[in-house]
C-alpha cells in the first residue's frame, strides 16, 4: 500500500491555518503594540503640590498597574484561550457552527467597539485596569468558541 497525500491544489488547507492564526494573534497583537498607550493610562496621577524637581524624579517610577500590565494581560490571554480550546473540542457539537462563529465575530466588534470608546473616557488607573483585562478575556474565550 503506496503512502500517498492528498494534494491541496488551491493551498486551501494553508488559507485555512492563515487565517486561524490571524484570527487568533490579531486581537492579542492589538494589545501587546499598543504597551505604551496602557501603561500611559495606567500611571499614578501626581499630587498637586509636586514641585518641578520632584516630578521628574518621580516620572521615572511605575505604578503597580503599569509594571503588572504585562504579566497580567498575557495570564489573562492565554489561560482563557487554552481552557476554551479544550473546552471548544469537546462541545463544537452542541452549537451550530454559523452560530459560534457570527455570535464570535459580533461579541468581538462589540469589545473593539468599547476599547475604542475607552480611549476618550477618563478613567482611574484601577477601573481601566480591571475593564481592560476582562475586555481580553473576553476576546480571547470568544477566538476559540467560533
Amino acid at each position: 500500500m503506496g503512502n500517498t497525500s492528498p494534494k491541496d491544489k488551491y493551498l486551501a488547507v494553508w488559507v485555512i491555518f492563515f487565517m486561524l492564526g490571524l484570527g487568533t494573534l490579531l486581537p492579542w497583537n492589538f494589545f501587546m503594540t499598543a504597551t505604551t498607550y496602557f501603561r500611559n493610562r495606567l500611571k499614578d496621577p501626581l499630587p498637586t503640590e509636586v514641585s518641578a524637581n520632584q516630578s521628574e524624579a518621580t516620572g521615572e517610577r511605575r505604578s503597580v498597574l503599569e509594571s503588572k500590565f504585562n504579566n497580567v494581560m498575557t495570564l489573562c490571554a492565554m489561560l482563557p484561550l487554552l481552557l476554551c480550546t479544550c473546552l471548544t473540542s469537546f462541545l463544537h457539537a452542541l452549537v451550530p457552527q454559523r452560530l459560534r462563529v457570527m455570535g464570535s465575530l459580533f461579541i468581538i466588534m462589540f469589545v473593539f467597539i468599547i476599547t475604542a470608546v475607552l480611549v476618550k473616557v477618563p478613567l482611574e488607573p484601577l477601573p481601566f485596569f480591571s475593564i481592560t483585562m476582562v475586555k481580553i478575556i473576553i476576546i480571547n474565550c470568544e477566538i476559540f468558541i467560533s
